[in-house]
């Protein structure tokens, strides 16, 4: 590998169940529902049979049916697990889901994680290096309390006024977040003989020199449903038809980092107090503290938070910023806008108000969490 270039291999191992989402949703018609489990398979295989089989008019009627589920379907056309077990199938457990008032994994759906095209479960490098992002950028702000962004995110809260739109809100809020990361991560890295190379271009940031990779593919046997579990200062549990495909906890998330010296000076010891900092000076201290009570505790400073449903909190550099007090009001002035029927104006120690998390063989877990487990290049591997 060339000398400007330095690759390390990092492992996190999941503290939680994690979720990076496809986008999909696993419906009734396309999955097997039971009381304990669901069977996931690969729809195109199964329509393959089907045609075969000349089941297609029998298919196109059942499609039509609100009423029927696939486990039906199969029973009336004499399709047993001998048949659907060549179709990809993959059991997960419903253990730990629970039904609402407004449904339950059958009737709501699962939100499905993101496979390659060969159906393999992987974690995406663009979700890992977006987490790094954050982590990066709040670390910074910790450590340089001058640095102007606890100003320009008062100026825009300023610019918005008392009552603003939703579309404003985000539309100022995202432009403060572009000019803070051009601040400080944007470098002139090329010439630029005809002036036309302004420093805001995405060419000119320099953590285009961060390369994150896709992680090891993660073994479906690694996988699980978990619900949302909103849990209030006052330890209320409220659990939310929200049913999501999950890396269990305590699995490997293998991947690596190669770092480009010539964009960016980034090495093992500045990404490692990055991650510290961002986890104890910022969630652990203003955040997590507040539900330690009521929720779980992870204390190891070198932890993160990946994927969906992990909090506002986690994906934001808003409590890195400010004091706690002061981060606690701009927050709930940003959710009482985007989220105006939950108020958010009513939070006071800490915003949101309530913490994400799950259950998973009858233990309780924050969604997301992640723990850095090794990081390791050819001189010195570190295991924490």
């Amino acid at each position: 590998m060339a000398s400007f270039l330095k690759k390390y291999n990092i492992e996190l191992k999941t503290a939680g169940p994690v979720f990076i989402g496809s986008g999909n949703i696993i419906h009734k018609k396309e999955a097997i529902f039971k009381k304990a489990s669901v069977i996931i398979i690969d729809t195109q295989k199964m329509f393959k049979y089907l045609c075969d089989k000349r089941l297609l008019d029998k298919y196109q009627d059942y499609m039509l049916d609100d009423r029927m589920d696939l486990t039906t379907f199969l029973q009336n056309n004499n399709i047993d697990k001998d048949v659907y077990s060549k179709w990809d199938a993959k059991e997960l457990s419903l253990g730990d889901t629970k039904s609402t008032s407004q449904g339950d994994a059958k009737s709501k759906g699962i939100s499905s994680f993101v496979r390659d095209g060969s159906g393999r479960v992987y974690v995406p490098g663009s979700s890992l290096k977006g987490m790094l992002r954050t982590i990066l950028t709040g670390a910074y702000i910790i450590k340089n309390t001058d640095c102007g962004v606890e100003k320009k995110l008062d100026d825009s809260k300023w610019k918005l006024g008392n009552h603003p739109y939703k579309g404003s809100m985000e539309k100022e809020y995202k432009a403060a977040m572009d000019d803070i990361e051009v601040q400080l991560f944007h470098k002139k890295l090329f010439s630029d003989p005809e002036g036309k190379n302004k420093l805001e271009n995405k060419i000119n940031d320099s953590l285009r020199g961060f390369m994150v990779s896709d992680s090891e593919y993660i073994s479906n046997e690694d996988m699980c449903v978990c619900q949302k579990i909103d849990i209030g200062l006052e330890g209320k549990e409220r659990a939310i038809p929200l049913y999501r495909e999950c890396i269990k906890p305590g699995v490997s998330i293998k991947f690596s980092i190669t770092v480009d010296s010539t964009f960016c000076d980034y090495d093992k010891k500045s990404i490692i107090e990055a991650i510290g900092l961002f986890y104890n000076d910022s969630y652990w201290k203003k955040v997590s503290r507040q539900f330690e009570k009521v929720a779980p505790v992870i204390k190891d400073r070198y932890t993160c938070f990946l994927g969906g449903g992990a909090g506002f909190e986690s994906k934001t550099v808003i409590y890195p910023s400010f004091e706690r007090s002061k981060a606690v009001d701009f927050t709930s002035d940003i959710l009482s806008v985007l989220f105006p029927d939950v108020n958010h104006d009513a939070d006071r120690e800490v915003s949101p108000r309530v913490v994400k998390c799950t259950y998973y063989k009858n233990n309780k877990y924050l969604f997301g969490a992640c723990r850095l487990d090794k990081f390791s290049d050819p001189e010195e591997p570190i295991k924490f």
